[in-house]
C-alpha cells in the first residue's frame, strides 16, 4: 500500500541524495577526480553520457514492453469477456468496503468487478478523503467456476492464502446473486454479492 504524499517526498528526497552521492561521472571518486586531466574528465563525461542515455532506452523500451503485455491482456479479457459460455462470467460489487493500508482498516471506493473464469483481473483499491486519495493499493480477482477470489497478489488463488476472500457458490447461486460478507487477512473485508453475466447466466442449447 502506498501513502501518495509520504511516497512522493520520499522519491524527492532520494534524488537529491543520488544527487549528492554522484558528484563525478562514472562514480569516480574526488580524490582520483582531482589528478585527473581535461581530457580525461571529458572522456569521464562523455562515457557517463553515454551509458546515461543506455540506461534511458532501456527504460523506455521496458516501459514499452510493460504497455504492450498489459494491452494485449486487455485485449485477451476482452474477447473472453464476449466468448464467455454459460456460468463463465460474474459482475461483483463489494460495498462497505475496507482495507488494510498503513497498519489499520480504512474504508475504501466500492468495488466493482467483472471476472471471467480462469482469467486474473487486477483491480485498485482506494481510500479517499476530502476529494484526495489518501491511499491506494492492488488487488486481484479470479473466478473458477464456483469461488470468487480476491488477492492481494497476482497468483495468489492457487494458495487458497488466508489474504483471500473468497465467496464460494454454485452457478444456480451466482445465477440468482450470491452475497456475502467476505474478509482476508489484513488484506480486505466487506460485503460482495456477485451476479452471473447476463450474456453467461443463458443456458445455450446446441442445435
Amino acid at each position: 500500500m502506498k501513502r501518495l504524499p509520504a511516497l512522493l517526498a520520499s522519491l524527492w528526497i532520494a534524488v537529491l541524495l543520488s544527487g549528492c552521492a554522484n558528484r563525478y561521472p562514472l562514480d569516480i571518486p574526488e580524490e582520483q577526480w582531482e589528478t585527473m586531466t581535461s581530457e580525461q574528465r571529458l572522456e569521464a563525461r562523455r562515457q557517463q553520457a553515454a551509458l546515461d542515455q543506455a540506461r534511458a532506452e532501456q527504460r523506455t523500451a521496458q516501459a514499452r514492453a510493460r504497455e504492450e503485455e498489459a494491452a494485449r491482456r486487455r485485449a485477451e479479457l476482452e474477447v473472453r469477456r464476449q466468448e464467455a459460455g454459460f456460468g463463465e462470467r460474474v459482475q461483483c460489487v463489494l460495498s462497505h468496503a475496507r482495507a488494510h493500508l498503513g497498519g489499520s482498516w480504512q474504508s475504501v471506493q466500492p468495488l466493482a468487478l467483472d471476472v471471467v473464469q480462469g482469467m486474473e483481473v487486477g483491480f485498485e483499491i482506494q481510500a479517499v478523503e476530502d476529494d484526495w486519495v489518501r491511499w491506494q493499493d492492488k488487488g486481484y480477482a479470479h473466478f473458477d467456476g464456483t469461488r470468487l477470489t480476491l488477492c492481494p497478489r497476482p497468483d495468489q488463488y492457487q494458495d487458497h492464502a488466508a489474504a483471500c476472500a473468497q465467496l464460494v457458490g454454485t452457478t444456480n447461486d451466482y445465477r440468482r446473486g450470491l452475497r456475502g460478507q467476505v474478509e482476508g487477512h489484513r488484506f480486505l473485508r466487506g460485503r460482495l454479492r456477485c451476479d452471473l453475466h447476463p450474456a453467461s447466466a443463458v443456458l445455450h442449447r446446441r442445435q
